[in-house]
């Protein structure tokens, strides 16, 4: 089973309830051909770059699955014929592209803990400064002023 992300454009004029069934109907079409969902998120309605069959809004939907790759021409052929989806990519990614993804991840949350701890120690310079800051009505002092140039 290869990884696939797949990102289509629903149409504009469905209600949110007819967008969720539509994704659901997606979704149920890859575990049904022995698939399986990783991710899915619908970002909403959002401008297109471009006019898309006479529409300048799309809702967008995120799918991020397993899938064979016998299996992936029915998910185009979906995209293809539905008339509620007016745009979609299927992208297949590489062991090397998930790797890198997994080892983002990884750094991220070890400068989250990092993070975290540092402001378990007590170093809450940072707050100091952006209460500061707000005393001031949210104006910052560059960082060469002296504390005795407010004026």
């Amino acid at each position: 089973m290869r990884t696939y992300e797949a990102l289509y454009v629903i149409r504009p004029d469905k209600t949110d309830d007819e967008a969720q069934t539509i994704a659901k109907g997606v979704e149920t079409l890859i575990t049904d051909n022995g698939g399986a969902i990783v991710r899915s998120e619908i970002w909403g309605k959002r401008r297109l770059a471009y006019v898309v069959n006479k529409f300048n809004d799309g809702n967008y939907v995120l799918v991020r699955f397993q899938l064979s790759a016998a299996n992936i021409e029915k998910l185009g052929t979906l995209f293809r014929l539905s008339e509620d989806i007016i745009r979609s990519l299927i992208k297949l990614f590489d062991a090397k592209t998930l790797r890198l993804e997994v080892e983002q991840q990884r750094r991220n949350e070890a400068a989250l803990q990092a993070r975290s701890a540092a402001s378990a120690d007590g170093d809450d310079d940072d707050e100091e400064e952006d209460d500061f800051a707000a005393r001031r009505g949210g104006r910052r002092r560059p960082a060469g002023a002296r504390a005795d140039d407010d004026d």
